[in-house]
């Protein structure tokens, strides 16, 4: 049997394929290291927006009780930014991230009373149902992700509360600027962006 671990005040669960995707989509290709999400930018972050301590978990499909040798430098490095991660694997038929994601989910409003949940996932279709359960027990919840991406699921909790955090713009995840097409509010525009 696992220990049980001290509570967090805040959770922030990651899916890392499903960013990866939307900065594909961003850069026109597959991400190079350069264009990737820095997790312990992300980590520090979440340290320094949600209230203390936080805990990080990145949700993996390791698609199979072995973990490939491919993943191994990825999971370290995680591991080495800070962040916990949950390795998974289902049958081909399951989207085994999300399950997992929903199963945190579920965890953390039925065992952690109060706490904070940030998502790093742009997937409203299989998330905004739980999120919306824990706005309604007045959380702090927030999702993270290209705000472009968004799902319009995660944009109709806003309302009820639901803070949207841009990774490139809110919390400056990335070592350089994504060629994003995206308006930015005037207000919250940052001309050293473009110096």
């Amino acid at each position: 049997m696992l220990p049980v671990r001290p509570p967090a005040a805040s959770y922030v669960l990651i899916d890392a394929e499903n960013v990866d995707w939307a900065v594909s989509n961003v850069v026109g290709r597959k991400p190079e290291p350069q264009d990737r999400m820095q997790f312990d930018r992300l980590v520090a972050f979440c340290e320094t927006h949600f209230p203390a301590p936080v805990r990080c978990i990145v949700v993996l499909n390791a698609r199979g009780e072995q973990l490939p040798d491919v993943m191994l430098g990825f999971v370290r490095a995680l591991k080495t930014a800070g962040c916990e991660v949950a390795l998974l694997y289902g049958r081909p038929d399951q989207k085994v991230v999300d399950l997992g994601i929903l199963k945190l989910l579920e965890a953390i409003r039925t065992q952690r009373p109060k706490a904070a949940v940030g998502l790093a996932s742009h997937d409203g279709a299989d998330f905004a149902d739980a999120l919306r359960l824990l706005l309604e027990e007045k959380r702090q919840v927030a999702v993270l992700g290209l705000r472009e991406y968004m799902s319009q699921r995660f944009r109709e909790l806003v309302p009820s509360g639901l803070e949207i955090i841009d990774l490139e713009l809110n919390a400056r995840v990335f070592q350089r600027p994504l060629p994003r097409l995206l308006p930015i509010r005037v207000d919250e525009f940052d001309p050293a962006f473009l110096l």
